[in-house]
């Protein structure tokens, strides 16, 4: 009877540990990637004196029953300056790779299909006309797409041109596809571009300024996120020309928030 106490116990520690609220210190240069985040003059601070992509060095598992956010605050000490700051993460799937914003991100109502077989080494494929696909630079081509799910099988460049012909558009990219592929696949527009952000603080000066501490939740991610990593981007939006002697931003008790929901 004791030891079956003991392991219920046990059982329950455990549970509790999964469900308890996390509060992840980032205020220490250890915590990032890089030698950019430099330790502040005061405890709990960090200072970036470059412009950068600031990236965590662990990732943290995320499920549906908690909600994730930053807290802290950002300023510029006196007589330096600042740009902008961007706050989000980097997603990875169940098998911690990266999950980037190509692979993620689909042009709704899009999908269509080939109607033609393709060779590996054209930069030319046949479509059924869909209204949704331009030629812009941030537009790929995402192949045998499934509904609700990552696309992992991207053309090798952006979409070039499109001419429409009847029912059926020819579209040309920049750069000739690494793949064969048959007709009947299904395609659709996979787009570049932006990070996943969750905090923006676009004039950072002397006041110190909080962080919205925004709660996302596992279904406002990425489809397929299985775990996280903090990302910053550092001091954005610089003019052409500065002085990059007084340039500096300092973050101050900056964590990374994971709360159960109640």
């Amino acid at each position: 009877m004791k030891k079956m106490f003991v392991i219920g116990a046990m059982l329950l520690a455990a549970a509790a540990a999964y469900t308890a609220d996390q509060v992840i210190d980032l205020s220490t240069p250890a915590a990032w990637n890089g030698k950019y985040m430099t330790a502040g003059k005061d405890a709990g601070t960090l200072s970036v004196k470059v412009g950068a992509h600031a990236t965590g060095k662990n990732l943290y598992p995320i499920d549906g029953k908690h909600t994730y956010s930053f807290s802290g605050s950002v300023y510029s000490p006196a007589g330096k300056f600042a740009g902008a700051t961007y706050l989000g993460f980097l997603f990875y799937d169940k098998d911690k790779k990266l999950i980037s914003q190509t692979i993620a991100v689909s042009a709704p109502k899009s999908k269509t299909e080939l109607v033609e077989d393709v060779k590996a080494g054209s930069d030319t494929i046949k479509v059924k006309a869909n209204k949704q696909w331009k030629a812009l630079g941030h537009y790929w081509v995402g192949f045998n797409v499934q509904d609700g799910k990552l696309c992992r099988d991207i053309s090798s460049s952006p979409i070039k041109a499109i001419k429409t012909e009847g029912d059926i558009m020819i579209v040309t990219m920049k750069k000739p596809l690494r793949k064969a592929y048959t007709a009947g696949t299904k395609v659709r527009i996979q787009m570049s571009g932006s990070y996943f952000y969750t905090d923006i603080i676009r004039k950072v000066d002397t006041t110190e300024k909080k962080f919205t501490a925004r709660a996302f939740k596992q279904n406002q991610f990425w489809v397929e996120a299985a775990y996280i990593s903090p990302m910053i981007l550092v001091n954005w939006s610089l003019p052409a020309k500065y002085d990059k002697s007084k340039l500096e931003v300092i973050y101050k008790d900056l964590k990374l928030v994971i709360k159960e929901i109640k």
